[in-house]
């Protein structure tokens, strides 16, 4: 079993350049999960690209949050008005905030140990997504970004294995 064939590819997932905003990392998710809207694949993550369209972080829904969070100033607006000071106020600014917010500031940037290439063994992978802890690795072939392997679908396959060994 090799991860090629459990990845999700790179076209499945929402991306988003890191110079853009959290606004635009929404939508691109938002995108995404209405192609999938029938499916049981259920995007969460926002995969980052740098300016080559290699995959060097994600934008989970936790970095999100937290990027709208109070008292965080967003880019360029510091001098401009104090920062929020709770979720009552954020929420009523959630637009601008969204679109003040750098992808690149708030991101998990992936580590070099987030990385396998596509020839790697599925025993492998799930090695490195256990001691991570990853939610997900970036799969690689000839130094370019193809696809995912997600935890959640390691997971979804460990306990169908599990399920078919308590059969016989």
């Amino acid at each position: 079993m090799k991860v090629r064939d459990y990845m999700v590819p790179l076209s499945d997932c929402a991306r988003v350049a890191e110079d853009r905003s959290v606004y635009d990392a929404v939508l691109m998710l938002e995108a995404c999960r209405q192609r999938f809207e029938h499916s049981a694949y259920r995007p969460r993550v926002v995969l980052v690209h740098d300016p080559d369209f290699r995959i060097v972080g994600s934008l989970r829904q936790l970095d999100m949050l937290r990027a709208l969070a109070p008292g965080r100033a967003p880019a360029g607006l510091e001098s401009a008005a104090p920062p929020a000071n709770t979720w009552v106020e954020v929420w009523a600014d959630l637009n601008r905030t969204a679109r003040s917010v750098r992808v690149k500031d708030v991101m998990h940037r992936y580590g070099e140990k987030e990385y396998v290439t596509e020839d790697f063994s599925m025993e492998e992978a799930m090695s490195r997504l256990v001691e991570g802890p990853y939610l997900n690795l970036v799969v690689t072939s000839g130094g370019a970004s193809v696809g995912i392997l997600r935890l959640s679908d390691v997971f979804s396959m460990a306990c169908r294995d599990i399920q078919k060994s308590g059969m016989h």
